[in-house]
């Protein structure tokens, strides 16, 4: 995290319970933002994309979706 830089984002709002508490986590893939009120996470790039917060996926319903299809296999 650069100096001066804050870890919370209180310019995104949780897709699911609105609650604009989001702590960032930076990874060399990309971020993800978790919402301290209902604890679910997101990809950031999702929540700068997606207009419409119901198509928002958690990272959890990301993964279960691949799975599914890795064990159709």
């Amino acid at each position: 995290m650069e100096k001066g830089e804050d870890f919370r984002f209180e310019k995104f709002s949780c897709p699911r319970c609105k609650s604009k508490k989001m702590i960032r986590f930076a990874w060399e893939s990309g971020a993800e933002l978790e919402c301290t009120e209902c604890g679910e996470r997101f990809d950031e790039e999702d929540l700068l994309t997606i207009d419409d917060p119901s198509n928002i996926l958690t990272v959890k319903e990301k993964l279960a979706f691949i799975r599914a299809f890795k064990e159709s296999d």
